[in-house]
């Protein structure tokens, strides 16, 4: 910028001496103001590209938007009908009600999957939720995937119930084995047929509960503390499409579900006339109704489960940071 102005001081103090010089000294003067311009617009170029100068019209100032995001502001890509943070209408697979166990849910932790677990309890089936006997669920069904065998048919004793249930309510162990994510491909592939459950639900309140959300259980290997929140685990699990580092507010856990849903719905749907998908939001006043509408179940076996170990607020600048 300094030597932009140079250059224009300069050329304007020789312009005003060619004006008042005579002919000769006129011409070639122009001539020295016509060189002169040559690297004047040179340095403008460098500049504009640098980003240094700004030409627009407007003086405002860009801020970047830093406030919490839920999905009633987030920019999705897909049709309103088929948002990623909004749950699609089941009137189809309605239309085959009741539907068919095993039911899978591939939803998150803190996403309703005890009341799912006590629904189809209610409802009379049997039903594991994390705990699939002496081991958790998840360990039992990536052993099985790593050892070639269908994802529900674990040879270990401590993983009986796993292979005589019919609702599968929770199938991770947590992030740190967080299996319909990583291994997604895998339990579609290798589950013969089977009605998968995906679930919703505002995606600040989601950060909130898993934010607060703590087990003073001692079947949980974590201390039962508020350094060991389920968002701070997420962190630093290293979960597919949730790298390490990244999990931070609630911008990142509302783009990392919203690619989840898409690959949910995107896999799925490669099997036609075998797999079913099911989406609730848990927070719909209606849920219990659409519940026994697909299943069967009564909608008074659907309520809200396992709400204790956390607190209803976060602070402003944990939601932003």
């Amino acid at each position: 910028k300094i030597w932009l102005i140079i250059s224009a001081l300069l050329f304007a103090a020789m312009s005003q001496a060619v004006e008042t010089a005579a002919p000769l000294q006129r011409w070639r003067g122009s001539r020295l103001l016509f060189l002169l311009t040559i690297p004047i617009c040179f340095e403008v170029l460098w500049l504009l590209n640098l980003g240094v100068l700004n030409l627009s019209s407007s003086d405002s100032p860009v801020i970047e938007n830093d406030s919490p995001v839920t999905e009633n502001d987030i920019k999705i890509e897909e049709n309103d009908s088929e948002s990623c943070l909004r749950p699609r209408s089941n009137s189809d697979a309605a239309l085959k009600a009741p539907l068919k166990p095993p039911f899978i849910n591939l939803g998150m932790p803190k996403m309703g999957s005890s009341s799912i677990h006590d629904y189809f309890e209610c409802g009379g089936h049997q039903s594991v939720h994390w705990l699939c006997g002496g081991r958790y669920c998840g360990d039992c069904i990536k052993e099985s995937i790593d050892s070639g065998l269908p994802p529900l048919s674990s040879q270990d004793p401590k993983c009986r119930k796993i292979n005589n249930v019919t609702s599968y309510a929770q199938i991770d162990r947590g992030p740190e084995n967080l299996i319909q994510v990583n291994y997604l491909n895998e339990i579609l592939s290798g589950v013969p047929n089977a009605t998968f459950i995906m679930t919703f639900r505002n995606m600040t309140k989601w950060y909130m509960s898993l934010t607060n959300w703590w087990s003073d259980s001692k079947q949980v290997p974590f201390l039962p503390t508020k350094d060991n929140s389920m968002r701070k685990r997420f962190e630093v699990a290293n979960i597919t499409g949730l790298p390490v580092g990244v999990g931070r507010n609630v911008s990142e856990f509302t783009h990392f579900y919203c690619e989840y849903v898409k690959r949910v719905r995107k896999e799925v749907a490669k099997y036609p006339g075998r797999h079913e998908l099911i989406e609730i939001d848990i927070e719909d006043p209606s849920v219990g109704l659409q519940m026994e509408e697909v299943f069967g179940v009564n909608r008074t076996c659907w309520g809200k489960s396992n709400t204790g170990n956390h607190h209803d607020t976060v602070p402003a600048e944990e939601l932003q940071r």
